[in-house]
């Protein structure tokens, strides 16, 4: 466990540039349809899409074995020793929600593997899979984040008058700070990821623009990028 522990934090090292990435990827992305649609500048908009796939594929190479965090914080979490049922509800969520985050970063390597030829594989239908996982993920996560939200909800009105009770209900409210940037993010990578799973385009029947996407993942980019600053 401990040489499992050393390598997740030597790969998180890499976390923030992640993010930063994350921010020039979908922001060249929403720039590659602006500049195309609405300005009509057919050489600029290559280029930002030069600049977007390059750092797609950038990323995709630094997440290389982000499994291993899943897998670290899934056994951390079964280890839990949960005294209540609200405890043993988040737990649960969580859990489920790292395992759809293993899925996706499983599929999402073995795609970037596929793509630079190291695997004779078809790199389209490994990163459709990769894209459902994050999808569910997302969905799971959005469930568990609305879920703590009303919890710590309830108790700051149940309590506001408790005197007793204050730390508790500003330690909440932080907590609620932090539920409401991590919603926008959620939203944020529903985006791309409902369009890249084809949830989207196959069962609502609406197909996002890159424009649409682009801004979607840019926003997501830019509060992860904030939160881990």
């Amino acid at each position: 466990m401990q040489t499992l522990d050393s390598t997740v934090k030597w790969f998180n090292k890499t976390e923030g540039r992640d993010k930063i990435c994350k921010v020039m990827q979908y922001g060249s992305r929403f720039l590659m349809w602006h500049l195309k649609v609405n300005r009509g500048n057919e050489q600029l908009s290559n280029q930002f899409k030069n600049l977007f796939q390059s750092t797609r594929d950038a990323r995709k190479l630094f997440r290389l074995a982000k499994s291993l965090n899943e897998l670290q914080t899934i056994i951390d979490k079964v280890g839990q020793n949960c005294k209540t049922p609200q405890e043993q509800i988040a737990r649960g969520l969580n859990i489920l929600t790292r395992i759809w985050f293993l899925l996706y970063w499983v599929y999402d390597n073995l795609s970037v593997l596929s793509s630079i030829k190291f695997t004779t594989s078809d790199p389209k239908p490994l990163q459709k899979k990769a894209m459902t996982f994050w999808f569910i993920a997302i969905i799971t996560n959005l469930i568990d984040t609305v879920r703590q939200l009303i919890v710590n909800l309830q108790y700051i009105q149940q309590n506001k008058t408790n005197q007793s009770a204050q730390q508790q209900i500003n330690n909440k409210q932080q907590q609620n700070r932090v539920l409401y940037l991590n919603l926008i993010k959620i939203f944020g990578d529903l985006m791309p990821a409902g369009q890249g799973s084809e949830f989207f385009p196959k069962v609502l029947k609406i197909n996002l623009n890159d424009g649409v996407i682009g801004l979607g993942g840019l926003i997501s980019g830019a509060v992860a990028a904030y939160q881990a600053y």
